[in-house]
């Protein structure tokens, strides 16, 4: 049987994958002063892998 953690992690990364579905239009994005375009669904999907990674990285143990 899968644990609550599982679930919660499949329905918010289908909640995000919707999100992102929904969310395709190209934008500008600046950043430090240089400018592109691209797609909303890769800004948002960069933005979350980041924030995976940064919570990941600055996990706390408990003691």
């Amino acid at each position: 049987m899968k644990s609550a953690k599982t679930w919660l992690a499949l329905i918010l990364l289908g909640l995000l994958a919707i999100f992102a579905v929904q969310n395709i239009a190209i934008i500008e994005v600046k950043f430090l002063g240089t400018g592109f375009e691209t797609r909303r669904i890769f800004l948002i999907l960069i933005s979350v892998l980041v924030g995976f990674a940064l919570g990941k990285a600055v996990r706390f143990r408990r003691g």
